[in-house]
């Protein structure tokens, strides 16, 4: 027979949750065409920091 599994079994093998996902997106302007480009990128939020800080260093990787 096989194990019945609730809901909270299975939120329980995610791992830890001490983090927040983000999704940035924001625009870059091309050098070559001189065109605007948009850039997706998800981002992970540890607890406790400042989100605005991660995701400006996250933008300034990018962009470099």
């Amino acid at each position: 027979m096989a194990k019945k599994q609730s809901f909270g079994d299975k939120n329980k093998k995610g791992g830890s949750g001490d983090f927040k996902m983000a999704k940035l997106v924001f625009s870059v302007k091309s050098e070559k065409r001189n065109a605007w480009k948009f850039i997706e990128k998800n981002v992970r939020i540890p607890s406790g920091e400042n989100e605005q800080t991660i995701l400006n260093k996250a933008i300034s990787d990018t962009v470099k």
